[in-house]
């Protein structure tokens, strides 16, 4: 057994989203910096492409692309080797919505306070929405697929393509980017999550990490740390290469970026197992959150076109909604399963020759499958420990989370509904109920002292003054969104703050700080446009179909208003003064040639007025005329009859905008309309639940409006 110590200014544990910003900074200020990573150098070409575990994919099978931790009550995926997770993520470059956000993220990690880090991480990954396949011309087909059944939905403008950390140009040649790393555009194979073999994905190794090894920053691969201690007033850690030989390192500083759940364990480890740092915090370990990550997948075969291809997500679609009488948020997007992960799957899984007859009976195609992942705010009360064993446990209750899995497993229904194909959650989900999640955050909460968390604000432990804790371990909770954008720019500001109280020069910055400029943000007004829905929708609503002819029906050119009417929520109704409905729809008149696309209201028994309903319409003829048209329906004569009379018979004043045309007609809704016009009410809300609750509940209130609504007086100015 080989030992080895080596002195440096900074020892960076972890070369992921939050060790590669430290890294690079540190380096471009001037510290000897070494980075130990525990995984390998992947390269474009690298990565594991045969269906057999064994061969690159698992860290626990030859320390291979994946480790998935099994912490008993959730199942953490995270990716190992130089650049960390942004090896296998899918790309993704979000912010959190900050309405979203709990009090547990202070002004600090909050967007006003992280914008200009936000902006300048997206610079020095290069990002912007996926563009055109250059062999198609087209954006991929599970783009379109998403986009047309979010139109479908009603729910267009909650849904936007994200930006992602692809390099979009020519798939053939290699050219080196900003940073003289060499890359090659996108293919569209849709293997990002796998490993990007084309050099495409702007993964850390081709920008931070190329800037921290460019200004001289030292890289250890295969050096997993297994012990860490304090030693006078510098850091000594020991790492295990794979083949068992060990090395010892010390600095001045040490920065932990392993991973929320590694960098937690190691911790843990510290204080509990080996008894080097026993008076880190007893909050170590709890508000770990697994970002209310759910993940489901269906084989879309009723849908055209191949849906691997295309970067791994192509789509975001933000949905704000009512779950047990409370707004729940969370974001849903696409996901392309890669044909090899399909086959790897495919092979690890038991009872494969069943599979495959089941398969071909129903028409299965791998080209046609689908993730769906789903991401919110879960309540961020787990809490890592070790057992007896000294293996790492999670404590996860999912009935504190149960409202937001609740939406978040509604959305299948949806998809199945509109696109004739059945969503099915993980198994381990339906089977176990164990959710998975490739977004772990929390475990070393940021407080003021020993007594409220584990790290301050500047990310510093306390009571261990040069130990720093710089990735989502450190987040307050569920971000709702991809997570690596926030531990970037968290990443960013704190070791800023470092840099420049270290250095004693308060202007410090990034050099790449003075090109960064602000870059769109289409999730903001994604999220705001559903908040808005949501309001508006609060205990869903209903939608009418409404024919009305025109009388005497055999008059020359009779015609009829057809129409629908729109109530997004009874609450908003029932809340209304005059119980107002949108009207779109067509009418024609015979003294009015042609048919005219009409938009306006429809009040419904309001109280107080001296009529049953009303119909107040716009619209513009054939010559761009303007007109008015104002239908009323009033109670003439007494009882059940007079009531359905009065009901189905409008008094239509029509009128030019201008002045010059006016007169009066005549409408009747006949007793097959009547049944018609009754069979068309549906309820809206996004499930079929809460669609026949929302029937149920107009169906009440209009008939008891019907039967005792009781017009006042008219008045002169009534009309």
């Amino acid at each position: 057994m080989i030992e080895q110590t080596v002195q440096t200014d900074a020892l960076v544990v972890g070369s992921g989203f939050g060790g590669a910003v430290t890294a690079a900074r540190l380096a471009q200020a001037g510290f000897s910096v070494t980075v130990l990573e525990r995984g390998r150098r992947w390269r474009p070409g690298d990565f594991p492409r045969t269906p057999l575990l064994n061969d690159g994919w698992l860290w626990a099978r030859g320390r291979g692309l994946y480790d998935v931790r099994w912490l008993r009550s959730m199942i953490s995926v995270q990716a190992a080797g130089w650049g960390g997770g942004s090896l296998a993520y899918a790309n993704v470059f979000a912010r959190p919505v900050d309405q979203t956000l709990d009090d547990r993220w202070t002004a600090d990690v909050r967007r006003a306070g992280l914008d200009r880090y936000y902006d300048l991480a997206a610079s020095m990954l290069e990002v912007t929405p996926v563009q055109t396949d250059p062999s198609t011309g087209r954006v991929p087909d599970r783009t379109a697929t998403i986009e047309g059944l979010s139109k479908d939905m009603g729910i267009a403008s909650a849904t936007f393509r994200p930006n992602l950390a692809v390099r979009f140009g020519d798939p053939l040649m290699w050219q080196p980017n900003r940073f003289g790393s060499p890359q090659r555009g996108c293919t569209f194979s849709g293997d990002c999550v796998a490993g990007c073999n084309q050099g495409a994905k702007n993964s850390l190794d081709h920008n931070y990490l190329a800037v921290a090894e460019a200004h001289g920053a030292q890289s250890v691969t295969d050096a997993e740390v297994i012990r860490l201690e304090q030693d006078g007033d510098a850091w000594a850690v020991k790492t295990r290469s794979s083949d068992g030989t060990t090395a010892h390192w010390r600095a001045r500083y040490l920065f932990l970026a392993a991973g929320a759940v590694a960098s937690t364990e190691l911790l843990l480890r510290a204080r509990d197992v080996d008894g080097t740092l026993p008076l880190l915090s007893r909050h170590l370990g709890t508000r770990f959150s697994g970002n209310g990550d759910y993940l489901a997948m269906s084989n879309l075969r009723h849908v055209p076109g191949d849906l691997t291809t295309g970067p791994t997500i192509t789509t975001t679609t933000i949905l704000d909604v009512w779950e047990r009488s409370r707004p729940v948020w969370f974001q849903l997007q696409d996901g392309a399963v890669p044909l090899v992960v399909s086959e790897l799957l495919h092979h690890a899984l038991p009872l494969r020759r069943l599979r495959q007859r089941w398969r071909r009976l129903r028409g299965f195609d791998n080209k046609k499958t689908v993730a769906l992942l789903s991401m919110g705010h879960d309540a961020g009360s787990g809490r890592l420990t070790l057992d007896r064993h000294g293996a790492l446990r999670l404590r996860w209750i999912n009935r504190r989370q149960a409202r937001l899995y609740a939406a978040e497993e509604r959305v299948g229904p949806a998809v199945a509904r509109l696109l004739k194909s059945r969503v099915h959650p993980v198994a381990t989900w339906s089977l176990l109920r164990t959710p998975v999640t490739v977004h772990a955050l929390g475990g070393v909460p940021v407080g003021t002292d020993r007594n409220n968390g584990v790290v301050g604000h500047d990310r510093q432990v306390h009571g261990y003054p040069g130990l720093y804790v710089m990735d989502g371990a450190a987040l307050p909770g569920s971000t709702g969104v991809n997570p690596s954008a926030t531990i970037l720019a968290t990443a960013e500001r704190a070791i800023e703050l470092f840099i420049r109280t270290t250095l004693g020069n308060p202007h410090w910055q990034a050099p790449e700080m003075t090109t960064t400029r602000p870059l769109p943000v289409p999730e903001d007004a994604a999220s705001a446009w559903m908040q808005r829905r949501r309001y508006v929708t609060e205990e869903d609503g209903v939608t009418i179909h409404e024919t009305i002819r025109e009388v005497p029906l055999d008059r020359p050119g009779a015609g009829c208003l057809d129409v629908t009417l729109s109530m997004p929520s009874l609450a908003r109704f029932n809340e209304d003064p005059l119980r107002h409905l949108d009207v779109t729809g067509t009418l024609s008149l015979a003294d009015l040639p042609g048919t005219h696309a009409v938009t306006g209201t429809f009040q419904l028994f309001p109280p107080g007025r001296d009529y049953l309903m009303r119909y107040d319409l716009r619209f513009v003829d054939g010559t761009e005329r303007e007109w008015t048209a104002v239908g009323v329906k009033k109670q003439v004569g007494r009882g059940i009859l007079a009531r359905y009379r009065s009901t189905t018979r409008v008094a239509l004043t029509v009128r030019a905008a201008d002045g010059t045309q006016a007169f009066t007609t005549h409408l009747r809704i006949l007793p097959l309309d009547v049944v018609r016009n009754g069979a068309s009410v549906r309820g809206t809300g996004f499930t079929f639940l809460r669609r026949r609750r929302a029937f149920l509940r107009f169906a009440a209130v209009f008939t008891r409006d019907l039967i005792s609504h009781s017009p006042r007086s008219p008045r002169k100015d009534a009309s």
